[in-house]
């Protein structure tokens, strides 16, 4: 038996780190763009995804999609910057979305309950990062196993991560729980492969599906899990 977590947005308040990252930006660049925080902060969020999402396709590597969404934000003042501009302009946004780096609050106790479980973490994302941010928040020691997309040819939701999660870690995925806080990109690709799948609704969201299993609070998951183990 094994217990996998997602990263951002499950371990990690990755939405409260971005926020925080792009006000000290605004902060900084506020009247060279000349638009208000909610209009700025919504722009940076779609070029963020959108950037993301061609990385994780492999359509361009992770240094490149932060190039692309820094020189793409800087079009609306009708501005190219060169590659290197963009990257200094996004170092800037890094150091101080990294400094914003925390885990949700039941995150640690958690862990620290389940520490006699196997624990493993699969997450979409660049394996330098995603590992720096479980170092930062202390809790790598937890876990004898980190999957990361980038290192391999696909990203959740696609089943062949978990499928090679659960292979390289010697476990059945029918014995395995994966825990995330996105419906379509964790629960159910996990379950098509037979892992027992628990959604964290942080955000207190509502979803049709009455037969996905959800939690409202890490503080939950240690009653679950002996609930359903085999």
């Amino acid at each position: 038996m094994m217990v996998f977590f997602d990263i951002d947005g499950t371990l990690l308040d990755h939405k409260s780190a971005e926020f925080s990252g792009v006000e000290l930006f605004y902060q900084n660049y506020h009247n060279f763009f000349e638009i208000d925080f909610n209009e700025f902060y919504s722009i940076w969020c779609e070029l963020a995804e959108k950037h993301f999402k061609r990385y994780l396709a492999k359509k361009c590597s992770f240094e490149e999609q932060r190039i692309e969404r820094i020189k793409e934000l800087y079009l609306i003042r009708n501005i190219n910057l060169s590659n290197e501009e963009a990257l200094k302009v996004f170092d800037y946004y890094l150091f101080n979305y990294e400094s914003s780096w925390k885990p949700y609050d039941d995150v640690i106790p958690c862990l620290k309950k389940l520490s006699n479980l196997k624990m493993g973490v699969i997450s979409n994302g660049d394996p330098g990062q995603q590992k720096l941010k479980l170092s930062k928040m202390g809790i790598s020691r937890y876990f004898v196993d980190i999957i990361v997309a980038g290192e391999f040819h696909v990203a959740k939701p696609c089943t062949e991560i978990f499928e090679s999660a659960c292979k390289r870690n010697g476990e059945e995925p029918e014995k395995c729980f994966y825990v995330g806080d996105a419906i379509e990109t964790d629960i159910i690709p996990c379950e098509k492969i037979g892992m027992k799948g628990i959604w964290i609704n942080r955000g207190n969201k509502t979803f049709p599906n009455k037969n996905i299993k959800s939690i409202f609070s890490l503080e939950e998951l240690v009653n679950v899990l002996y609930e359903d183990m085999p």
